[in-house]
């Protein structure tokens, strides 16, 4: 993984410069730039070498010299494309970046459909005189772009565009997006006129002018080609070991990140039978309803590197962090996953992770929210649930995790609510009522990532489908941004199997009633893996969060932490505080929101 950064419309090695040092921890490994002023182009590149790390760098050319290319990411399946591109090509390094590049030079835009992996990448054509930016299918690498008149700005973070461009002002509408997802959704950012490439999409810049167009939407169902065929139930087991092999490619052993949870414990058993040792990296907590790491041990096979954080650690690593957050998003999970790279760095520069698995499998507890809730709605008139919703949606609440009178609270308070909207509140709590208060209006603003769920909520019959959907397309997001965060905030190659495409193909075309089930967990993962659940000792279902209430209530930390006149309603902010210090938690995932940001918008000085 690495930092790719570059200006089209202009030949400036010193902007480069700048914009490659205020992302160095990115790439550490090398640093290297690329102008030509025929062309009027500047690539540059920050590189973390995990894969060939004497021939890979970057920027690099097509066998012809015709394409020129920087990616940050990794892709998986590069082996076999490598084996079908020999027949045409000579290759002269062991690196994907190679073959990316040729995939590109044969194939076209087409390349993209063909790749499974991560990445955000720009590739320039000499011929055509032609840009093209393209991110990975669920956005797990994050690219920013400003389009100016001649000028195409492009960055790995945010900030690097502001070392090019500053004067971008801060829009107050796209606020409401982020205070709905916990994130600002692709393509918004939280300025005008600059923007994420979204998920899946590539950008194509020609004489001035900028076209996109979507490689793959998930919400289609699966995509598959010359190098994706459909697996079935028989043929998922042996694809999932395959899978593991591939995200184990390396310079160096690749170690993991892992919880009591099945997903990564499923991984180990599979790293298991591939090497003789592995080693592994897990947090823990003082406070036990948060803490899962006392069911990880170090085993013959697997040596595992733990810490337990202590609230004074929260403290500093809150402090180590915040200096680096340009583009925010509401994970606070983001603390304690620091820290597991930060254990992690210490040993290797890649592991891998087991994001994604919820979604693939539907592990997370609000499936099983949202199904119980299409029932309730069907049976139930208006008048009884708005019944429902005063006697158990305001229950008083603690900061223990998930206890169960937290779980009947966030289920009641939206019951009244459209079912797609109530999903995503009991991820947000940022509802019309508040956003009113908070915007000062007496109208609901009109969200438009909200209308794309409403039209995916009718789009399937199947609604578990939908809430499948759901998820990847924006929740997933927010956990990609954190774990690209804080991995690259440590130098960290994360690598996430459960996203192999794949997998993916296989998950989504598949109906829920497979893989879904109400009183069962994971059904189908525990029909596929039979003989490997045997070495999984089971635990209750746990996210990885800690108690950011020891953050929060600490009050002069907070406010020496914020700037009151980079909020668009400070006193809002000051009523739901003092309501949270007196122990109402209903506000806290606002709250973070808000500081992380404040912080982002002090960092980039807008």
């Amino acid at each position: 993984m690495c930092a790719i950064f570059g200006i089209i419309g202009k030949s400036d090695t010193g902007l480069l410069k700048k914009m490659s040092k205020c992302q160095l921890y990115r790439g550490p490994d090398d640093q290297t730039f690329f102008t030509n002023k025929k062309s009027k182009i500047s690539f540059g590149m920050n590189r973390l070498a995990v894969i060939d790390k004497k021939k890979g760098n970057q920027p690099m050319f097509s066998h012809d010299g015709r394409h020129l290319l920087i990616f940050n990411g990794a892709i998986y399946n590069f082996l076999e494309l490598k084996k079908y591109l020999e027949k045409k090509i000579i290759f002269k390094t062991n690196s994907d970046t190679e073959v990316l590049v040729n995939s590109f030079n044969f194939w076209g835009k087409k390349c993209f459909n063909y790749f499974d992996g991560m990445w955000a990448a720009a590739i320039y054509d000499f011929k055509n005189n032609t840009t093209f930016l393209s991110r990975d299918y669920v956005g797990q690498k994050p690219l920013f772009f400003n389009h100016n008149k001649n000028i195409l700005i492009f960055s790995s973070q945010i900030n690097g565009i502001f070392q090019a461009k500053k004067d971008f002002e801060f829009s107050e509408k796209n606020t409401l997006e982020y205070f709905k997802f916990n994130h600002y959704p692709a393509p918004l950012t939280g300025y005008k006129n600059l923007f994420q490439l979204s998920p899946g999409e590539i950008l194509e810049f020609k004489n001035k002018k900028v076209y996109k167009q979507i490689y793959w939407n998930i919400g289609n169902g699966g995509d598959y080609n010359l190098f994706f065929k459909k697996n079935y139930l028989n043929s998922v087991r042996k694809l999932f070991f395959n899978i593991i092999k591939k995200f184990s490619i390396a310079d160096e052993k690749v170690g993991l990140c892992l919880s009591s949870g099945l997903d990564s414990q499923l991984i180990r058993i599979h790293l298991e039978k591939l090497f003789k040792k592995i080693k592994s990296f897990t947090v823990g907590f003082n406070e036990k309803t948060y803490d899962e790491s006392r069911f990880i041990k170090s085993s013959l096979k697997n040596k595992n590197y733990k810490k337990i954080l202590s609230k004074r650690d929260y403290k500093i690593i809150f402090n180590i962090i915040k200096k680096k957050i340009y583009f925010p998003f509401g994970d606070a999970s983001l603390i304690p996953t620091y820290k597991v790279f930060n254990l992690v760095k210490k040993e290797t520069n890649v592991t891998i992770t087991g994001d994604g698995g919820d979604e693939l499998f539907f592990g997370y507890l609000a499936f099983k929210g949202f199904y119980i809730l299409e029932i309730i709605k069907l049976i139930f008139p208006t008048f009884f649930l708005n019944i429902f919703r005063i006697f158990f949606g305001n229950l008083k609440i603690s900061d223990k995790y998930l206890d169960n009178k937290k779980k009947i609270s966030y289920f009641f308070k939206y019951i009244d609510k459209k079912n797609y909207e109530a999903l995503l509140l009991w991820i947000s709590n940022f509802d019309s009522f508040e956003e009113k208060k908070y915007y000062k209006s007496n109208t609901v603003k009109k969200s438009k990532n909200l209308n794309s769920i409403y039209k995916l909520y009718h789009k399937y019959s199947d609604k578990m489908k939908f809430s499948q959907i759901f998820f990847y397309k924006f929740y997933l997001p927010s956990i990609m941004m954190k774990a690209d965060f804080s991995s690259m905030l440590n130098s960290v190659e994360s690598r996430a199997p459960y996203l192999s495409k794949d997998l993916m193909n296989y998950s989504l075309d598949l109906p829920a009633k497979r893989n879904f089930s109400l009183f069962k967990q994971r059904p189908l993962m525990k029909k596929i893996f039979k003989k490997e659940f045997k070495e999984i000792n089971e635990k209750k279902k746990h996210g990885f969060a800690f108690n950011k209430r020891e953050i929060l209530k600490n009050k002069n930390f907070i406010y020496k932490n914020i700037k009151k006149n980079l909020m668009i309603n400070s006193e809002y902010f000051d009523e739901k505080y003092n309501f949270y210090l007196n122990g109402n938690m209903n506000y806290e995932q606002y709250l973070w929101n808000e500081i992380m940001l404040n912080i982002s918008r002090q960092n980039l000085g807008k």
